[in-house]
């Protein structure tokens, strides 16, 4: 039995303001958040970008300037791999001038609302952010069960700074072709934005300095590409999308006293029943991580501090 998900905003309340603010900087050019986030109110722009979670708009907002109005679909709280577009909210998107799409086959209902919003609006452009990114696929972790996301790619992709550059070239190429008068403009954020990349990058290898090889574990297994960067094992106690039975959390509980984890990262979108049960097991706890926090760069280095955190307790 699970226990309830945290508390989530209204849907209905959230479509509304999702309609409203995309009609608004569609017509007459107003900013706005749809997600309800932390991203700042600005002034009027000329043109709007939509992204489909939370720290995409991050890369997108750096690159693109007072140029944009950059829009969220998926709110905060909100767990994205079973979000559902409604028709309303599609028709919403279709107003924008362009989609910056986390990537064919991430995220399964970004597949479905880009059906659905360029059917409505052949005209908006859709820029793929992950053209030119090494994908993970789903059991790729290794020992102990690792990066079982299940079937398919982990779609994860902005929790790795080198996937980030990646990204940032990717926008700053689609807003030069949208909009060619302003490409140096474009150019030049995205270099900047590369170079807090870069800084972040010295910052994480700085925290797990000494920490090559070690496993760390997870609820959802949401750190692959991080891993992957920084020569991790993540270890997850999700199954392809499923908790795990009594004999999963028990070769989980083996596996994290035999390599001495002693902490375990869960998401705020997910239960944490599994997890300290795991934990009681091993004298260990549960400690809070969120890989959809809008500030990317910065929640990277908290992820490599709580990481490096949870190996110096031992």
């Amino acid at each position: 039995m699970t226990l309830p998900a945290p508390p989530r905003p209204s849907t209905a309340g959230y479509l509304a303001v999702l309609a409203t603010l995309l009609v608004l900087a569609a017509a007459a050019g107003s900013a706005g958040c749809l997600s309800g986030g932390t991203e700042d109110r600005a002034p009027p722009h000329e043109r709007t970008a939509v992204v489909t979670v939370l720290p995409q708009a991050e890369v997108v907002r750096e690159i693109a300037g007072g140029e944009w109005t950059v829009l969220t679909v998926v709110p905060p709280g909100v767990e994205p791999h079973t979000y559902e577009p409604t028709a309303s909210q599609v028709s919403a998107v279709s107003r924008a001038d362009a989609y910056f799409r986390l990537g064919p086959g991430l995220m399964p209902f970004e597949d479905a609302l880009l059906e659905r919003v360029t059917a409505q609006a052949p005209g908006i452009v859709v820029i793929d952010m992950s053209g030119g990114v090494s994908l993970l696929h789903g059991d790729s972790g290794g020992d102990g069960g690792g990066d079982r996301e299940g079937v398919g790619v982990d779609p994860h992709i902005w929790l790795s700074p080198e996937n980030l550059r990646t990204m940032a070239e990717n926008v700053a190429r689609g807003l030069s072709e949208i909009d060619p008068a302003n490409a140096g403009a474009y150019s030049a954020r995205k270099n900047a934005y590369i170079a807090k990349i870069d800084a972040c990058t010295d910052a994480i290898r700085n925290n797990l300095t000494g920490l090559e090889g070690r496993a760390f574990l997870v609820f959802h297994p949401a750190l692959g590409y991080f891993a992957r960067d920084f020569g991790l094992v993540q270890v997850a106690v999700e199954e392809e999308g499923r908790e795990p039975g009594p004999a999963g959390l028990s070769r989980l509980v083996t596996y994290a006293r035999d390599h001495g984890i002693s902490v375990i990262f869960v998401e705020p979108q997910f239960s944490t029943r599994e997890s300290e049960v795991i934990a009681r097991e091993i004298n260990g706890t549960v400690a809070t991580i969120d890989p959809l926090a809008p500030d990317v760069l910065e929640n990277l280095v908290r992820i490599s501090g709580a990481i490096a955190g949870s190996y110096r307790a031992e």
